[in-house]
């Protein structure tokens, strides 16, 4: 969100985030199982380029659960009005450079299709379970979760 911010509000580009998720958070909007917390201090999820955003922020708990977390995350995007610079529920299916055209060009699984001079991909590597290979597991009768895969 940061850099989204330095780039459309400091430089003046036009940006836009393709994200899977309904909103934003990261690992924060997929990790909401009961008990999720960080193990970093809270002071450590705080954005430091604005004194005005510091002070108009506590953290109640010195190691914050994750809806903290994620109300921050919402409170900065809201902020800075980030969230209209998002399309949401839109997964990356491709990217791939046109050397032609001097672009890149991505494909979402809604069937857009972009076009962009700069592509960051920020792949959310924790947004999708890891799901070890358990012998037995398909004979377990009862039910079991991934703490990525909670029913939110």
């Amino acid at each position: 969100m940061y850099q989204m911010h330095c780039l459309r509000d400091r430089l003046g580009l036009s940006v836009l985030g393709l994200e899977m998720a309904e909103g934003v958070g990261g690992t924060w909007y997929w990790n909401r199982y009961p008990g999720a917390r960080c193990d970093s201090e809270s002071h450590s999820y705080s954005y430091y380029f604005s004194d005005e955003l510091l002070k108009s922020w506590t953290w109640s708990e010195r190691y914050p659960g994750y809806a903290e977390i994620l109300r921050y995350l919402n409170f900065v995007a809201d902020r800075y009005d980030l969230k209209r610079s998002f399309r949401f529920n839109t997964k990356v299916l491709s990217a791939h450079y046109d050397e032609q055209a001097n672009r890149w060009e991505v494909c979402a699984d809604n069937g857009d299709r972009y076009r962009a001079q700069f592509l960051i991909s920020a792949v959310g590597n924790l947004s999708s379970a890891n799901i070890p290979n358990i012998p037995g597991l398909e004979r377990f009768k009862g039910h079991w979760y991934h703490t990525g895969q909670w029913q939110h």
